[in-house]
């Protein structure tokens, strides 16, 4: 009975394992779940934008991505305004970060190489923080102290719901 009981666990324990990686697998491959995409407007340009409210999404980021359309991008919204740290751990592409605060003022854009694990720090508190492809901003002469014109309801419903 014993060892009935040890090749059930077994099994479980392998179908488990295989659940794991096969999702892994899938992620690393770049089929991971693509996020809400909203419209935002940057410098009169309108960019489709993934949005990365919850913390498993901004986690995740654009790690595992190969490309990145040249209008798309992603967006992390926070529930206030907090310094903000970002990396580029497992992620393939070279992007550009604007850290932007609550009233839609890029307050910093930086480069970053792929799979780099040197912060990037705002060096301020901000509310948003969006990536494009390297060199997006300065291509269409985006610069600090412009306006990003983000919906006033992004984020609102998600962050209602962690506040309960």
């Amino acid at each position: 009975m014993n060892k009935k009981y040890q090749l059930y666990f077994l099994m479980i324990v392998l179908v488990c394992i295989g659940a794991v990686c096969n999702s892994f697998d899938a992620v690393c491959q770049g089929e991971q779940k693509r996020n809400k995409v909203t419209a935002i407007n940057v410098a009169g340009i309108e960019l489709k934008v993934e949005l990365a409210t919850t913390t498993e999404e901004q986690i995740l980021g654009l790690m595992y991505r190969d490309k990145l359309e040249d209008k798309g991008g992603m967006l992390f919204v926070f529930p206030k305004e907090q310094t903000l740290s970002f990396w580029m751990k497992d992620t393939r592409i070279p992007l550009s970060i604007a850290f932007i605060k609550a009233d839609g003022r890029i307050i910093q854009i930086e480069s970053m190489k792929p799979y780099s694990l040197d912060s990037h720090v705002s060096k301020e508190k901000v509310k948003y923080a969006l990536e494009m492809n390297d060199g997006w901003f300065r291509v269409h002469n985006v610069k600090e102290g412009d306006i990003i014109k983000i919906p006033l309801t992004i984020g609102k419903n998600e962050f209602m719901e962690t506040e309960k």
